[in-house]
């Protein structure tokens, strides 16, 4: 079944719907689910969840993950159960909702994940890839419970037309914060 987000995006692909409009259906599925993603990040520098010791802002936040330095005395790791935790209570839900079923590689291992409750995620392909496949099991993704990492990219990108709305979904991203991309 495909997702109402996803759906949004093959109609702008197939010239029925506007880029705006497919930019905005994106923003409010960020919105619903308080999670903002940023595409200026190398997910080697900090992998993981993460918490701030105090609250700061998402700009801040992005500056502070391009020096690990800087990073490590601003956030915290937020450890196995916490993490796990984040993903089933904020990213699971994010990706179910929307249809956002996306291998590591082809997307968490450059970008950079701000939850509205103030955790941040920087997770390698692998570690995502997990995390996604943990989640497809318990909510039985495409009736079933036996997902591994390896098992759910491989279905992700035989989706239909897969490759055409993850670049529209990069594009999307770097335009919600703001960079200009050129079509």
């Amino acid at each position: 079944m495909t997702r109402p987000l996803i759906a949004t995006w093959l109609a702008h692909l197939d010239g029925q719907a506007s880029r705006e409009v497919a930019l905005q259906a994106y923003r409010e599925a960020e919105g619903k689910h308080g999670v903002h993603i940023y595409d200026d990040h190398d997910a080697r520098v900090a992998p993981g969840a993460f918490k701030p010791h105090m609250p700061i802002s998402e700009e801040r936040v992005r500056t502070l993950t391009r020096s690990w330095e800087q990073f490590d005395r601003a956030l915290e790791p937020l450890g196995r159960s916490a993490e796990r935790n984040l993903v089933i209570q904020s990213l699971g839900p994010f990706v179910s909702d929307t249809g956002l079923w996306v291998a590591g590689a082809d997307l968490a291992a450059d970008h950079l994940f701000i939850f509205r409750s103030g955790e941040v995620g920087s997770w390698t392909g692998d570690q995502w890839d997990h995390h996604l496949a943990n989640w497809a099991a318990v909510t039985q993704y495409q009736g079933r419970d036996d997902w591994t990492a390896e098992r759910l990219v491989a279905a992700v990108r035989k989706t239909p037309r897969y490759q055409e709305w993850v670049k529209l979904l990069r594009g999307l991203i770097a335009e919600a914060r703001g960079v200009v991309v050129r079509k």
